[in-house]
């Protein structure tokens, strides 16, 4: 059964889902995009039981809150995530991200590497971004879409900056998987190159025919290739 819960972080409620799950099995933990959520996951969720699984929603997204006015930036979001998974005490687990939540994932797997299974990275490069005028333009609309708060989009605006976490990718020992639209511009053939330069146990899937949604057009291929991923994580 799929559950709401909060975890804090100075005051601040941090909404997620959880499901319990067998303990002889690996946990995995989502971390969608920037204005992603983790209702989002809910059917991967149900299709991975009897695994324990996380989604999480970062701060200001998650419908009905209260969105905090500050902590938006980089190093705030990696601590929302370690609040989060401190909270649902999941134990070592397999963190899987998309997009924007890629260099908020890789942000907490370099400060715990030893509380990471394995990762899954779908199409983005080891970099958190600043946020210039375009995304402002871009983002207002879609957020008003979901019902995001405006000042949510306004404040992750203000407080991005570009953070390159390339150079801290060394700590990482676990088994990772690159998931990589062909016809996405997201991660660029330096990036791959500089992914295969920095993590010893990396691999790389490039699916020729998708977006930076790698997971259309073939779902059912996408999910196999998590399932694959998982189940050799779970191997003793």
């Amino acid at each position: 059964m799929i559950e709401d819960r909060w975890g804090d972080r100075d005051g601040v409620k941090l909404h997620y889902l959880v499901q319990r799950g067998d303990a002889g099995l690996v946990p995995l933990a989502y971390v969608p995009g920037s204005l992603g959520r983790a209702a989002e996951f809910r059917a991967e969720m149900e299709r991975l039981a009897p695994r324990a699984t996380v989604a999480v929603d970062k701060r200001g997204v998650f419908e009905g809150e209260a969105a905090p006015q500050d902590g938006y930036a980089f190093e705030d979001r990696v601590a929302d995530l370690e609040a989060v998974v401190a909270d649902a005490a999941l134990g070592p687990a397999c963190l899987m991200a998309f997009s924007l939540g890629v260099p908020v994932a890789l942000g907490y797997a370099v400060r715990h590497p030893d509380e990471v299974r394995g990762l899954i990275l779908l199409d983005y490069p080891a970099r958190y971004p600043g946020r210039g005028d375009a995304w402002l333009e871009r983002a207002l609309p879609f957020a008003r879409q979901r019902g995001i708060p405006e000042r949510v989009v306004r404040a992750i605006y203000r407080d991005s900056a570009r953070v390159e976490l390339w150079s801290a990718l060394g700590a990482l020992c676990c088994p990772v998987l690159l998931v990589v639209g062909g016809l996405s511009p997201s991660v660029s053939a330096t990036d791959l190159e500089r992914y295969r330069g920095a993590l010893p146990d990396l691999r790389v899937e490039v699916f020729e025919d998708a977006g930076h949604e790698v997971f259309r057009p073939d779902y059912e291929r996408f999910m196999r290739l998590i399932e694959a991923l998982l189940d050799g994580l779970d191997a003793p």
